[in-house]
């Protein structure tokens, strides 16, 4: 496909940007006629070029509204534009390692994957906690009896972790945390069930995070599970996969009196 008006040809951009005004979409893309007023989004470029001359994935332009997000890929792409509103997203993916970094967003019968690189982190760490923050709704915190901290204490790599994910007047309410190699810390907030792992498709990732953020209305259950390595924590939802957090054996009956606290808030 050709640059758009005004010469712009926006899979050349290397680097995300935020996206806060029409005037600030880049010419060469097309936005759905209906488009409802946006004050929030991010540019993601397309991946690079691999050596056999392959990419991944186009550029996108992801909008937020307070009742919608919605994903624009450049027309070269040959994808339609995808919009969920908010009140029917269930689960958010928030993964960053070393350079590849991704969002996915998963919601009643759909899921978009939205892979960036992470050289120029910042607009899209902004438009994240925005979409975060208008999708969980704020509550006041309700603690109890049973609320508290389980297994062990925090290391600095996941108490920054979790510094960094919190939303703004978000509250503990229970924590669980498995140390590394491969750790695991699931909290459950004021606002959602949120764990954050190093764990991504069977690896270790020593060099980053990943973290998965889910409505408390959609959580299903919670249990230990026993197994031949020693067990999980089991968090099943109302629809789609559960989250499986491997467990070591000494950490079973921590994790235990933690999904009990749990089942108490649920």
């Amino acid at each position: 496909m050709s640059p758009g008006r005004s010469g712009v040809d926006s899979r050349q951009y290397r680097f995300t940007f935020a996206i806060e005004a029409l005037s600030q979409v880049p010419a060469d893309f097309v936005l759905p006629a209906g488009l409802a007023v946006f004050d929030a989004g991010v540019f993601l470029p397309r991946d690079d070029v691999d050596w056999l001359g392959r990419r991944r994935y186009p550029a996108r332009i992801l909008l937020l509204s307070d009742r919608e997000a919605l994903v624009v890929p450049h027309p070269a792409a040959g994808e339609q534009p995808v919009g969920v509103s908010l009140d029917r997203i269930e689960r958010v993916e928030w993964g960053r390692i070393l350079l590849t970094g991704w969002a996915v967003l998963t919601w009643d019968g759909g899921q978009i994957h939205l892979p960036y690189n992470t050289r120029a982190r910042g607009p899209v760490e902004k438009c994240m906690k925005t979409l975060q923050d208008r999708w969980l709704p704020a509550a006041p915190a309700r603690p109890t009896a049973s609320a508290g901290v389980f297994g062990a204490p925090l290391d600095l790599k996941f108490e920054y972790a979790q510094s960094a994910e919190l939303l703004p007047g978000e509250t503990v309410l229970a924590q669980f945390f498995q140390p590394p190699p491969a750790g695991d810390l699931v909290l459950a907030t004021s606002r959602r069930l949120l764990w954050i792992t190093e764990r991504h498709k069977g690896s270790y990732g020593r060099y980053g995070t990943v973290s998965h953020s889910a409505r408390l209305p959609s959580i299903a259950g919670v249990r230990c599970v026993r197994t031949d390595r020693g067990g999980r924590l089991e968090i099943a939802f109302r629809s789609g996969d559960p989250w499986h957090v491997p467990l070591r054996e000494h950490q079973m009956q921590e994790a235990g009196r933690f999904e009990t606290a749990i089942r108490r808030m649920l």
